[in-house]
């Protein structure tokens, strides 16, 4: 359980990106386009859309994070031109949204979802929430995930804004692509100190109703918690001291706090997510057909 608890504090995400990928207010327009559940697609633009890969936040925006992160919207504001009328497209109707590069390519991927989480006592519980997520990894098993920057003070006597880099967290999210709900291993609105001893038990769990529609991965689930947890414990003092590594250079090359920051934080992005990245692409090979 101690390596699970471990885990939750180093999971992060692992992407290429820039400094303007950190989500620090609204943006205007992105362009996109819109994919609605009955097949139509609309090209245009997005106005005050989340479009960032990165979350600027502290600890109080972890309790009710999809919501804090406006990835729990009732609608969207859609322009067919930059310069056209707003139309509101509810959320109810939309299936997928893909953002676009300047040249037309595809940036980034966000579908709609269902969630449900595993409480205390091993039970699954429907959040009666729909969101709409970035897919990091599609599959069979689609990842998703909520990337937060988190920001604290430099110490516990510092006074004024919380401006240290801490640690960059990755919130993840599994679902079935035959699915309607995405899973929390680790659900961070639910989680406080009376409950960290049921971390094993509820990420188990979660994974075992992400993947029950195939029972060549469900054989083996004890097994791939095992390998989950051991490639942790083997790796995560390398990792650390590799990634500690890198850090120390930076401080000593960086003269600019700022850069110094994005810096530290694109490293933690590079090394965190593989775990899952790993777990869902075994997920994949097995369940191909």
């Amino acid at each position: 359980m101690k390596k699970l608890i471990v885990l939750l504090f180093v999971l992060f995400s692992i992407s290429a990106f820039s400094q303007e990928d950190v989500y620090f207010g609204k943006k205007k327009l992105v362009a996109a386009e819109v994919i609605l559940e009955n097949g139509d697609i609309k090209t245009g633009y997005l106005q005050d859309f989340q479009s960032n890969r990165f979350y600027n936040g502290d600890v109080g925006s972890f309790s009710g994070i999809e919501k804090n992160f406006k990835f729990e919207v009732k609608e969207f504001k859609f322009k067919e031109e930059s310069g056209s009328a707003i139309q509101l497209i509810n959320i109810s109707d939309v299936k997928r949204i893909v953002l676009l590069n300047n040249d037309g390519s595809e940036r980034l991927v966000y579908d709609k979802m269902k969630l449900k989480t595993i409480n205390s006592n091993n039970e699954v519980v429907d959040l009666k929430k729909t969101v709409i997520l970035p897919l990091e990894q599609e599959g069979k098993l689609n990842l998703y995930g909520i990337t937060v920057v988190a920001y604290g003070q430099a110490s516990p006597y510092s006074r004024g804004p919380a401006n240290q880099y801490l640690t960059t967290l990755f919130i993840p999210y599994l679902k079935s692509s035959n699915s309607e709900y995405a899973y929390l291993p680790f659900d961070i609105n639910r989680m406080n100190i009376f409950n960290l001893g049921k971390l094993e038990g509820k990420f188990k769990k979660a994974l075992e109703e992400a993947t029950k529609e195939c029972p060549e991965f469900q054989e083996n689930i004890d097994e791939t918690m095992k390998v989950f947890e051991k490639s942790q414990k083997k790796d995560l003092k390398q990792m650390y001291y590799d990634k500690e590594a890198k850090k120390k250079q930076i401080r000593k090359d960086v003269k600019n706090k700022a850069e110094e920051n994005f810096l530290q934080m694109k490293i933690d992005a590079e090394y965190g997510m593989k775990p899952y990245l790993q777990l869902v692409d075994d997920y994949n090979k097995k369940c191909s057909k």
